[in-house]
């Protein structure tokens, strides 16, 4: 019997207004193939933005749904899959049980992925889209992803992350917190103006004087803009003049709902999203004037699901890409809090020099490996606050921060390890930080641990270690360092913080300075 050579992958999206399936063979990340595709209309949001949960009726349809795809996954030989909800099911008060149902009924575990991550994933999508079209990011990208309920604003500049902010602000979410009468006044479009203005103000600011050539649109709502555009989407990239953009949006406004059904052949529902779709395009093209060319892709959430899938599968190349884009953006959080750029980076160079030794011999993976990164850039971020608590300040700005691509558990973990890196023990002080799940106390310890090694090494501040080595052999860990200057300071500040270490891991821990390496 031929042995296989590909996998074959089924992915179920479970969005606000779409439940889709995706079946691919793969082999590689340039050797994809699309074997199965189904869409099948829900209208979740509506639902989850105006009520809150999501009823039985539409819960029972879904499961119909699902176990259709669950009979031509078995059909096709599915190998593995993924199953994720976005924005109505992760803000329905009832998901535990509707989850629950899904579970039962047709056997699948659907993760329900935090904005954070929703738009990170399809920023993954969006980008390659982008480098394979050769649209570079050189002179400034401004990525604007907008789906029913959430806003994602991405500046990326030389493929680094200058400005990152989400919001709980999509087209159906934005139509929902107005009700008919209100929609049917004649103020509404200067209201509705003002409400988004006020909404959008901020970031504006923020981005000003940054250099932005190209605004690459995305989201659901981007089919009907298209369509109302008079565009057909045959390709994976649309480019529209910024001045056509802005000429089209003139129109539009002109229009009441009548007049948009007539002159666009809408139905009733879409005339209702134009026109707040197009108040907040108008708003968020403000916030990069000097851009000449819009730029529409066709990418989904699914498409980045499957992708990031591959990715850390098969290219790790491409991963390591990824995340250096990601701790350019954890790298601009430091920025905004006035890190030491100079002590961020040491102390992230000697932590890894220690993990890569013992790390994955104690249980930590790369994604550990990355939160450790994290960690050490932001440690310190909380002297912007205080000096005298500063690593209660790091802990309180980590956890109000959006960080791209990482979920809400990763970033307890960033902020946890930031706090104990000052701390003796990880214990819980219910004055100052939440408990931590009990599953996530070793994960922490073992960060903070090495997170307090590579602080102390640093403890001037200085940079004054050149090199480093890390051996292990009989239950003892050996740290070997190079350097020209003096350590006493480092010294004795390494004194007092190997107890963490040698309780978490179980070994003995020395510093051991050395001529050459």
């Amino acid at each position: 019997m031929k042995r296989k050579t590909y996998t074959t992958l089924a992915a179920i999206h479970l969005g606000s207004e779409m439940l889709r399936l995706r079946i691919v063979e793969y082999r590689s990340l340039n050797r994809i193939k699309v074997i199965e595709q189904c869409d099948y209309p829900v209208r979740l949001g509506e639902e989850a933005f105006k009520h809150k949960s999501i009823p039985f009726t539409m819960v029972e349809e879904i499961c119909q749904v699902l176990q259709g795809f669950t009979e031509l996954m078995r059909d096709y030989g599915t190998d593995v899959y993924t199953a994720q909800a976005t924005t109505a099911v992760r803000e329905a008060s009832n998901k535990v049980f509707m989850l629950d149902q899904i579970k039962l009924r047709t056997g699948l575990d659907i993760t329900v992925t935090e904005m954070p991550v929703e738009i990170y994933t399809k920023y993954v999508a969006i980008r390659k889209t982008l480098r394979d079209n050769r649209i570079s990011s050189e002179k400034g990208l401004m990525m604007l992803d907008i789906s029913s309920g959430g806003l994602g604003v991405s500046l990326v500049q030389d493929d680094k992350f200058r400005f990152q902010e989400n919001f709980h602000m999509g087209i159906i979410r934005i139509k929902e917190s107005f009700n008919n009468y209100q929609r049917s006044s004649l103020h509404f479009n200067k209201a509705l103006m003002q409400f988004l203005s006020s909404t959008v103000g901020p970031v504006r600011k923020a981005l000003e004087g940054m250099p932005v050539k190209y605004l690459v649109l995305s989201g659901t709502e981007t089919e009907l803009l298209l369509k109302v555009m008079g565009i057909r989407n045959k390709n994976a990239v649309q480019r529209v003049t910024a001045e056509d953009f802005r000429a089209f949006f003139e129109k539009v406004q002109k229009l009441n709902l009548t007049q948009l059904l007539k002159t666009y052949h809408l139905t009733e529902a879409e005339a209702e999203l134009v026109l707040p779709m197009v108040l907040l395009y108008e708003n968020l093209l403000d916030l990069a004037p000097a851009a000449k060319e819009i730029i529409i892709t066709n990418d989904s959430f699914l498409d980045g699901m499957i992708l990031l899938r591959i990715i850390r599968e098969k290219d790790e190349n491409y991963k390591r890409m990824l995340e250096e884009e990601l701790m350019s953006l954890v790298h601009h959080l430091g920025e905004d809090y006035e890190y030491d750029a100079g002590h961020a980076a040491q102390v992230e160079k000697l932590s890894l020099v220690i993990f890569d030794r013992i790390g994955r011999k104690y249980g930590l993976d790369d994604h550990c490996r990355l939160l450790l990164r994290a960690a050490a850039t932001l440690h310190d971020i909380g002297k912007y606050v205080s000096m005298r608590s500063h690593s209660l300040y790091s802990y309180q700005l980590i956890m109000g921060s959006d960080l791209l691509g990482f979920t809400e558990e990763d970033k307890q973990i960033i902020a946890m390890a930031s706090y104990y890196h000052a701390h003796n023990v990880i214990e819980r002080d219910e004055k100052r930080v939440p408990a931590l799940k009990t599953e996530l106390v070793p994960v922490v310890a073992k960060l903070s641990a090495i997170l307090r090694l590579a602080d102390a090494l640093d403890r001037s501040y200085m940079q004054k270690i050149q090199r480093c080595k890390v051996n292990l052999h009989n239950r003892e860990m050996t740290i070997q360092v190079v350097s020209k200057a003096d350590l006493d300071l480092e010294e004795w500040t390494f004194a007092t913080k190997v107890l963490m270490m040698e309780e978490v891991y179980g070994f003995k821990v020395r510093l051991e300075r050395v001529e050459s390496l």
